[in-house]
């Protein structure tokens, strides 16, 4: 049997040892007018970001990842996927960009490696 507690913390550590700080971002979808919200914001505003480690890992196709984690359809509408050990708390497939250094990533997909009721993993397929 699989120690799922175990495979968390190979991930925890794996991905800290050689990531790189990344924030991970969810903007606001609050209209600047509540009384119009057709209108839109006026600018994205940032309502939360987390700041996990994380490894970017480009691809050319399913192989590269495992053809069980992540369908090929999905890896062609992204330039990179970012990997991100779940730490507990955040739900990162709410979240909507990654800001690496100077450079803005949209999230374009996330999947969650979940067996059973524990998530270990995040695989976040970004775009510029």
């Amino acid at each position: 049997m699989v120690d799922y507690v175990r495979s968390l913390a190979l991930a925890q550590r794996l991905i800290t040892a050689n990531g790189r700080t990344v924030a991970v971002q969810k903007l606001s979808s609050t209209p600047a007018d509540v009384n119009k919200p057709w209108e839109g914001t006026t600018l994205p505003t940032v309502a939360t970001t987390v700041s996990p480690k994380a490894v970017f890992v480009p691809h050319t196709g399913a192989g590269d990842l495992g053809k069980y984690l992540v369908d090929e359809e999905l890896l062609k509408r992204c330039d990179q996927v970012v990997l991100i050990a779940y730490d507990g708390t955040n739900d990162l497939g709410t979240f909507t960009q990654v800001q690496d250094g100077g450079s803005t990533w949209k999230i374009v997909w996330v999947r969650e490696l979940k067996p059973g009721d524990l998530t270990i993993l995040y695989a976040i397929g970004v775009s510029r």
